[in-house]
């Protein structure tokens, strides 16, 4: 088992200060300036990558990628080691950036399913680097930014400077994604090619717990990406 079983609810330098010795009012209107950052940067993740997906449409159509797999946390010096595997899901929108389509940037949406730790939708924006060896094999890696909003299955704790009080039951965390991928294009009809692909993905946690940041999560896909030859 890992010691993520217990669930504490981190706060951020910002919601810290907020929290400490100040008053309701003012909590409230760091509360609510907390929340309008964490808003702003999801709606930056995605109305930037579908301008930059807009704006580069007309030379390459849009790629589509889906993918199914599992997910765990491991951060042994952290003392927390692997807690077992669960389920996660993860949608893609890839819009090529050159002639080759080996670079690209991709809006990803996903799920992830976790009894313990809570169930959690996040969003990445990735910049892509694909290469192709032997006009089959297609490697790919890829980093970017992402924003994970997760809920606790149990009420969590958060510590305001001097004693554990009752937190929220959600939370929001960034992520910092690495991206490794190995395809084959193996499936090609008229209309485009499909390519099965095995991948890992490494997301960095920040802000998680004030003891376990930045902790490490993993995925590890199975999935099929699709690209049109129109």
């Amino acid at each position: 088992m890992i010691v993520l079983s217990h669930h504490f609810e981190p706060a951020l330098a910002f919601s810290h200060e907020c929290v400490v010795g100040a008053e309701p009012e003012f909590r409230k209107l760091c509360t609510q300036l907390n929340v309008t950052m964490k808003l702003n940067l999801i709606i930056f993740l995605t109305s930037f990558g579908f301008a930059l997906t807009g704006a580069a449409q007309q030379s390459k159509p849009l790629g589509f990628d889906v993918a199914a797999g599992v997910q765990t946390y491991y951060a042994p010096l952290l003392k927390a080691d692997v807690v077992g595997l669960q389920p996660v899901v993860v949608a893609a929108v890839h819009q090529p950036l050159n002639f080759k389509n080996t670079i690209g940037l991709s809006l990803r949406l996903g799920y992830n399913k976790h009894p313990k730790q809570g169930d959690a939708l996040f969003t990445q924006l990735l910049f892509q680097y694909n290469p192709v060896i032997a006009k089959r094999i297609e490697l790919g890696i890829g980093t970017g930014v992402g924003y994970q909003f997760s809920f606790y299955p149990s009420a969590p704790l958060k510590w305001n400077g001097t004693e554990w009080v009752e937190g929220k039951a959600t939370k929001g965390v960034l992520q910092l994604p690495i991206l490794a991928s190995a395809g084959y294009k193996s499936i090609h009809t008229k209309a485009g090619n499909f390519t099965p692909y095995l991948a890992y993905q490494l997301n960095v946690l920040l802000g998680y717990t004030p003891d376990l940041s930045p902790l490490p999560s993993s995925y590890f896909l199975l999935g099929v990406k699709y690209s049109s030859k129109k």
